[in-house]
């Protein structure tokens, strides 16, 4: 009886280890050709774990059987770099520049809230170089605006604005870069189609010459109130089960193949920058992930270098992971970084670099 309950929970095991590679290959494989894997690199954190449990079950038993699980886990140790951290966090360190980005959620407005200043007084406190803005609402008042108030507060001295025609009667929608360096020059990264989601960089005279700043922010799932409750409470009918499942998977593959476009036109733009570059914002997808592998290519990130944890900065109902990234050239260190939970479901993310040292 032992005997077939071993050979039973092995199996699962296994199951268990080819998942996990799965997971891994979620980076290497486009969501355009199996969009499938990016689930399972969307689950990488849960399927790490029960793997460990696996490698811990046979270790205690002192069974070779241990070794699939801990084998599969040392393969993908990058992985979990990207995942997990547990340096010191040290959050007042000397810096010769700090981001941030921060995705406001429109400051609230159409939850009958406006949170501008919730954000300018955070920004106020960090006095960072550069502040990248996700799904900012520019609200004009006159010869007055949203942009001019958040330029004012912080104290930069150079800001820009790009809009996008989402059919909103209210304001502008849209991203924008504050800095306190000089904006010599912007320009939108084209996605094709229709969507709410986009990508542009600014141009910036900073003290080491001239680097781009990429501002992004990739397709998000688009859930509706019935996906948030059916993930919340299951609904008793077997149909009712199969049904909401069907639209809650052909939203997630929509968004997969659409960020899958839209990483590929970043990456281009990228190859083609004559001059070294940041990436910062949503890009609505964990580490382990095809988006994530491709635009960081090359550059160091500021929570691999310098957080600790899991550092997650979606903190809606559905999974808690970390989507929002500051990543930097191989010419700087990290100093810190940091996250403040604010009225958003994303928290800021700031960072503190210095030059590498010759």
């Amino acid at each position: 009886m032992i005997k077939f309950f071993r050979r039973f929970f092995f199996a699962f095991n296994i199951i268990a280890a080819i998942f996990l590679i799965g997971a891994y290959l979620s980076v290497l494989i486009s969501p355009a050709e199996a969009w499938m894997f990016s689930l399972l690199g969307l689950a990488y954190p849960l399927i790490l774990i029960v793997n460990i449990l696996f490698a811990l079950f046979w270790s205690f038993q002192l069974k070779v059987q241990a070794l699939l699980s801990i084998a599969v886990i040392a393969i993908g140790s990058s992985f979990f770099n990207q995942s997990f951290q547990f340096r010191k966090d040290v959050q007042n360190a000397e810096s010769d520049i700090k981001l941030v980005s921060y995705n406001a959620g429109l400051f609230g407005y159409f939850q009958s809230q406006w949170n501008m200043k919730e954000l300018a007084n955070q920004v106020v406190d960090l006095n960072p170089n550069i502040l990248c803005v996700q799904e900012f609402l520019n609200l004009k008042n006159g010869d007055r605006s949203t942009m001019d108030s958040m330029k004012n507060l912080c104290g930069f001295k150079y800001a820009y604005f790009q809009s996008l025609n989402d059919g909103r009667k209210k304001g502008e929608y849209g991203m924008a870069i504050f800095s306190q360096y000089e904006i010599l020059e912007t320009a939108l990264v084209h996605f094709d189609g229709l969507t709410g989601n986009m990508c542009f960089y600014a141009d910036l005279k900073m003290d080491s010459g001239v680097q781009r700043v990429y501002n992004v922010h990739l397709q998000s799932f688009k859930f509706k109130k019935q996906d948030y409750k059916f993930v919340k409470q299951l609904p008793e009918d077997n149909d009712e089960k199969i049904k909401q499942s069907k639209g809650l998977l052909k939203r997630m593959k929509s968004a997969y193949l659409k960020r899958s476009e839209q990483v590929e036109k970043i990456r281009e733009h990228m190859q083609e920058s004559k001059v070294a570059y940041f990436v910062m914002g949503d890009f609505n997808d964990p580490p382990v992930s095809y988006s994530y592998s491709k635009l960081s290519k090359g550059l160091k990130d500021a929570f691999v270098e310098n957080g600790f944890g899991m550092g997650r900065t979606y903190i809606g109902m559905m999974p808690n992971f970390r989507i929002d990234y500051i990543l930097y050239p191989q010419a700087f260190e990290g100093s810190f970084y940091k996250t403040i939970k604010l009225s958003s479901d994303h928290s800021l993310v700031a960072s503190g670099l210095k030059y590498k040292k010759e």
